[in-house]
């Protein structure tokens, strides 16, 4: 039953994306159409976690090494839930960001596309399954940079492409030599490796490993490899930008859980050069990434290079090698999906109604768009980790991991945090301030509010990056039990 669920999930957003193009259909059928079979192939996949498969179910068997197989844990389910919720809000955004897009129906075809690669993604049970739906994620979600097909758009997409597909060679190299040494690609907690085969091929097997990091890295936008992040989001539409950077990044960080806890093991890189150096890129990322957003003037720019930041403290998190490290790096990909994706979206609301991309033509727009631009605000205090928001309760518990790792210099790791949180602060709250402190003698100007079906998702996604702040209790057991066995 398990199976049947998670392969019509995938079907059913494959064959409603293939259908949208036969079928050409107006832009508003296409917009509600795709939302509807969008939110059926949603729930296909949630109801999926109501099971509790005992063994993987394998779709296809290439060799005794190469299957294409699914399975449900921990990790799993967390990612399907993410990506499931995530996907249907910002579809439902997309229907009136897009009502006068002649190119609609090309967006919302590779939307539901896209989200059956990743329901497929997100249920991987081995090296080999997550890798084809990581290509095939990659491909379909280029056409959602290039959507606005000028010039700039496409270059963008090619830029995404190039990136993306050299950074999936680099982790393709390391699961040939995976499949080779371990006999196995599946996943298991603890690593696959036996103690006699880890002592044999150490120094390979740690380069191996580092460059898989590296690889999927990519993907998070990690330093080196980070620039099409900043590149692709100013000239994708707000509902790509959204899921580029709320989920999309995220499923490079899922390829690096995978590669550092369940294939190597975090005991047989802690305390190497691989941990130090995985470290140290994410330290550089963190800082480096909240420096450039808080000196870029583009609105979505600015964004995107906060995202490179973000997303970083999540890989800072897993690189400590720590149970509250780890823990700490989910709950940051919970908060940062929910806090960027409501930015995303508030700054493509402004964008759509007034067509305003710089931040210093920004004064005055909360008089303008009151509802968008609290929402903009209630989030950004949580990304910058003002408490009791959710940013607070994952920043917290990634200082406590790199500070539990009893080195000398673990004071950096938290040093590094506080200095891109005030960063944050100023490169967020100075939109916020311009937007709602105009001066007497400047006019505010018409209102032009965003309509019901933008300023909903971003009103849930706001109110739950409170809600669990507040109330993070089940959600940290849930990853504390994700984490037995890992450390």
């Amino acid at each position: 039953m398990f199976a049947t669920l998670i392969l019509a999930s995938i079907g059913l957003s494959m064959a409603g994306g293939v259908l949208i193009k036969k079928l050409k259909i107006s832009r508003k059928a296409a917009g509600i159409g795709s939302l509807a079979c969008l939110a059926v192939s949603a729930a296909l996949a949630l109801c999926s976690l109501l099971l509790s498969p005992k063994e993987p179910f394998t779709l296809l068997k290439i060799s005794e090494n190469v299957t294409v197989s699914f399975y449900l844990d921990g990790m799993n389910r967390f990612y399907l839930v993410l990506i499931s919720c995530v996907w249907t809000l910002v579809g439902l955004y997309a229907l009136e960001y897009t009502e006068h897009d002649e190119n609609a129906p090309s967006f919302f075809r590779y939307y539901l596309l896209s989200f059956g690669a990743l329901v497929g993604l997100s249920a991987s049970n081995n090296l080999i399954t997550l890798y084809m739906f990581y290509e095939l994620m990659t491909l379909l979600t280029v056409p959602l940079v290039a959507h606005n097909r000028d010039k700039q758009s496409v270059a963008a997409a090619v830029k995404y492409l190039l990136y993306s597909v050299f950074g999936a060679s680099a982790a393709l190299l390391g699961v040939f030599f995976v499949a080779s040494w371990a006999g196995t690609t599946r996943f298991a907690a603890g690593g696959v490796f036996d103690a006699q085969t880890l002592e044999k091929h150490a120094a390979a097997l740690r380069i191996v490993f580092f460059v898989m990091i590296l690889g999927f890295g990519v993907k998070a936008g990690m330093f080196p490899m980070h620039s099409w992040l900043p590149t692709a989001h100013p000239v994708a539409p707000a509902p790509a930008s959204a899921v580029l950077s709320g989920v999309i990044t995220k499923m490079g960080v899922l390829g690096i859980v995978r590669t550092v806890f369940y294939i190597s093991g975090a005991s047989f890189l802690r305390g190497t050069w691989v941990q130090y150096a995985f470290m140290t890129l994410t330290l550089i990322t963190v800082v480096m990434g909240s420096t450039l957003a808080f000196k870029e003037k583009l609105f979505k720019k600015r964004l995107a290079y906060s995202t490179v930041s973000q997303v970083s403290y999540v890989l800072f998190g897993l690189s400590t090698l720590t149970q509250a490290g780890f823990i700490g790096a989910c709950l940051h990909i919970i908060f940062h999906s929910l806090i960027k994706n409501t930015l995303f979206m508030s700054a493509g609301a402004v964008i759509h109604k007034t067509r305003i991309t710089e931040v210093d033509s920004l004064r005055g727009i909360g008089k303008r768009m009151p509802v968008t631009m609290v929402l903009f605000t209630v989030v950004s205090l949580g990304l910058i980790g003002i408490p009791p928001s959710g940013g607070f309760v994952s920043k917290w518990n990634l200082a406590q991991g790199t500070l539990s790792t009893g080195y000398a210099a673990s004071w950096i790791g938290p040093a590094c945090l506080l200095l891109s949180a005030i960063l944050t602060a100023a490169y967020l709250m100075s939109i916020s301030i311009k937007a709602f402190y105009t001066g007497q003698d400047e006019p505010g100007g018409e209102k032009c509010e965003a309509g019901l079906k933008m300023l909903l998702p971003m009103a849930v996604f706001a109110l739950l990056s409170v809600l669990l702040g507040m109330f993070p209790g089940g959600i940290v057991r849930f990853f504390t039990s994700v984490a037995e066995g890992l450390f």
